[in-house]
């Protein structure tokens, strides 16, 4: 099976695999709070000028591929040249974690990654839950950034 084959949830899972193990240990060397604390900035200073214009009408392929060999079941509830509304009913990318033992941190490494590409879409994204903490489904929000929210000083 070569790499295009592979849906984002397989290739996901191979980092996974290898990354898990390592931050378990770190954890226990380290402190969960000190690594954790770690990851969450990591997302956190992901974000970078937008190198895209934010373009609404691909929204729907992305979650098609982030969907892809039944990774999720989603809805869109609305979608128009400045937004894009969707909630995800069933992530198997939190199942994953779940299989992986590592839910607990699957926030950190997967899902809070989502602010910084949104970022770089020219994008923001609000979300107030996630089914990786434990909520019955994932609310995505994006929104078209304003032009002087992409050039603050």
């Amino acid at each position: 099976m070569s790499k295009k084959e592979m849906t984002y949830l397989e290739r996901l899972r191979i980092q996974m695999e290898y990354a898990v193990p390592l931050i378990r240990d770190l954890q226990r060397i380290l402190g969960a709070d000190i690594v954790n604390d770690a990851l969450a900035h990591r997302s956190e200073s992901e974000t970078s000028e937008p190198s895209l214009k934010a373009d609404f009408s691909r929204m729907q392929a992305g979650a098609e591929h982030f969907a892809a060999g039944g990774a999720l079941d989603y809805e869109v509830i609305a979608s128009d040249a400045d937004s894009f509304d969707m909630n995800v009913t069933r992530c198997g990318y939190a199942q994953m974690m779940e299989e992986l033992g590592a839910r607990d941190i699957g926030h950190l490494l997967i899902c809070n990654l989502d602010f910084p590409a949104a970022a770089k879409m020219g994008m923001e994204l609000k979300r107030s839950q996630t089914q990786m903490q434990g909520a019955p489904f994932c609310d995505f929000r994006y929104r078209r950034k304003s032009w002087s929210d992409q050039h603050e000083d």
